[in-house]
């Protein structure tokens, strides 16, 4: 996991996976608040976003995911949004599996589960296998608008 802020990016350049300054460098260029909900590319289906308008949930409403082909890059737009993480952990099966259909599986809670608050103007990224519990409240349920990008492990060089 990768915790930062946007305004840090350029100088973290040399510190950062290539793929993910690539990213935020080309949504940085854009108005996101005026880009309809949906799916982008950026280059093709290895680098590309989505832009979601959700509400967020409580933990009891929320699962731990993880993804094994890509990387998500979290970005709230508007309003907070607090993210569950953990370490990938072997012994945990998975409670619904769509890693072939959608590289996407859904956890029970994970032991040594920890969470953060993410804030406009900065970001979180997931590598691939890390789960992670996007979306939760901060203080109360609150719909919020978001970027996730999506990197492909090809361009991560995992």
């Amino acid at each position: 996991m990768i915790v930062g802020l946007l305004a840090d990016v350029a100088k973290q350049k040399s510190v950062l996976p290539a793929a993910v300054v690539r990213a935020i460098d080309a949504l940085q260029k854009l108005d996101l608040s005026k880009v309809e909900a949906g799916r982008y590319e950026l280059e093709g289906d290895k680098l590309f976003y989505l832009i979601q308008d959700v509400e967020t949930r409580s933990f009891d409403e929320s699962k731990s995911e993880a993804h094994h082909n890509y990387a998500d890059i979290q970005i709230p737009l508007t309003g907070a949004e607090r993210y569950g993480f953990s370490l990938p952990q072997a012994n945990l099966k998975a409670t619904e599996d769509r890693l072939e259909s959608g590289d996407i599986a859904f956890y029970p809670a994970p032991a040594n589960e920890f969470f953060m608050d993410i804030e406009p103007g900065a970001f979180a990224v997931f590598m691939p296998k890390e789960l992670h519990r996007p979306c939760l409240a901060v203080k109360e349920k609150s719909k919020i608008r978001k970027a996730v990008v999506k990197i492909h492990t090809s361009l991560l060089g995992l």
